[in-house]
Order: structure tokens, then sequence, then C-alpha cells
């Protein structure tokens, strides 16, 4: 385990357990659902990356141009969150406020020549995370995302204008309506406002580059606010157009920060 820390922000990195941040405190409070407190051993517990692709993906099968690409199943019938919260993160890279870690995607399963990037790096009263795909041979389709698992807050501040409708296999279709009244497990886009989140007295604002919104409040033990580059299933459901495509010359890269006050 790997502690950073600079002004009142303290995180704890778990590279064996899936490259995730195991917790967040800001002045001794804690922000994340932390192992011991998680429904779910794998999936239930701190902030973790999402990569090659984000949330779930039909039956764990896409196929891309000549390739028909199968996945492990360890949702349902799907394949959900990618590989790399299974899989254990090298640290290239780490000071007292930041670290570099590394996955070899092609250990994980994924059939395409590639390799993942997470970048953590603290200010005073922020987190920002970046990571990116890169491509060694072969074009391929990829997103990225962050799946943080949230304490349950006090009150949360958040207005998108758009929400993706739901089949009965609880994958997004490509119908859009204005967002309903929660609770959630959906997907949004068209963020207006916030997320803002005040936790045990320490308000959260979020940011990212990525333009979709997995939000989903329906557990007692915490809120996942996950921003990702692409719509749960897009490899399914979306023209090769509308996705992110990595190789040799196209780099996949995005961030999230937290901001603490």
């Amino acid at each position: 385990m790997e502690t950073l820390s600079n002004g009142d922000v303290r995180l704890e990195f778990d590279a064996e357990h899936g490259g995730r941040i195991a917790q967040i405190w800001h002045s001794e409070n804690p922000i994340l659902i932390d192992a011991a407190d998680a429904d779910d051993p794998i999936f239930g517990w701190g902030c973790y990356p999402m990569v090659p692709w984000a949330g779930r993906l039909a039956a764990g099968r896409f196929q891309f141009r000549r390739d028909v690409v199968q996945m492990p199943i360890n949702a349902g019938r799907h394949a959900i969150h990618g590989t790399g919260a299974l899989n254990s993160w090298t640290i290239a890279a780490a000071s007292r406020s930041s670290l570099v870690a590394r996955l070899n995607l092609e250990v994980t399963g994924w059939p395409f020549a590639s390799w993942c990037e997470q970048r953590v790096s603290l200010g005073p009263d922020s987190l920002h995370l970046e990571l990116s795909v890169h491509g060694d041979v072969r074009e391929f389709p990829a997103q990225v995302g962050w799946h943080p698992w949230f304490k349950v807050p006090d009150s949360c501040v958040m207005t998108f204008g758009t929400m993706f409708t739901r089949d009965e296999d609880h994958l997004p279709t490509n119908r859009t309506v204005p967002p309903p009244t929660g609770p959630w497990d959906d997907c949004f886009t068209d963020l207006v406002d916030g997320p803002r989140l005040m936790i045990d007295g320490v308000a959260i604002d979020l940011s990212s580059s990525c333009r979709y919104w997995v939000i989903y409040n329906q557990s007692p033990n915490g809120w996942c606010l996950e921003p990702q580059s692409g719509l749960p299933n897009a490899f399914n459901s979306a023209p090769e157009s509308a996705l992110d495509i990595v190789g040799p010359a196209r780099v996949l890269q995005h961030h999230f920060t937290m901001h603490f006050s």
C-alpha cells in the first residue's frame, strides 16, 4: 500500500488490488467506503479505474472490424467495469504526493497489444487522476472511467440535461429522456451543475473530461458517481465513428478531479 499526502489530503493506493485508491482522508475524515465495509469484495469499495471498457459489456462480447472479442462474464450475463480493477498494477514512479502506475492489458485477457497508465497526484485540497490507454500494434476501441464508492453523502447537488433509458437487461439504450427523480442506476450526460457532495462536513466538487456519468445511489452502503469516456456497452450499440479508437498513433486519455473544502 502506497501512502500519498499533501496539506489536508491523504490517500492510500492499493496497486495489488486493482490499482485502486483504497481510501481518501480530508482532515482525517474518510471519504470512501473501504474494503472492510464493502458489500462486494471486488467492486464495492475504494475508487478504482475502469479500463479498457467502463460499465456493462453485454454478454462480455463485441465485434470490432474482423475481431470477435469474448471477455469473461462476471456480473449476471455481462462483463462489467473492465479488467483494470481485477489485476495488480506496477508502480513506475512515486513521490510524497504523486505516483504513476501501469498495467499491461494483454496479461489481463484483453486481446489487443496495449497498456494503461494512471497518474495520481494530490494538491493541498485536491486529488487529480489521469488514465490513458496506449496501443502497440493494431487499432481497437477503448473506454476509461473511475468508479468511486463514496460514503452516503449528507447532501448532493448535481444537474444533468439528459439520461439514457435502460432495457430489461439493465443496459442503456440510445433513447434519452429528461432525468427523472432518483434513486438511479443510470447513465447521464449534458452536465449542467455539480456534482457536489457533502460528506461529514467535507464538501467535494467533482469534475472530469469525461462526458458521461453513471450515478448509482440505490445502496444504503454508499453512492457511486462514475465519470466515463463512453456509454456503457457502446462497443455494441454505437457505430465505430462514435467510439474512441486507440492504436500506435492514437492514445485515449481523460482526467477526474476531486476538490475538497
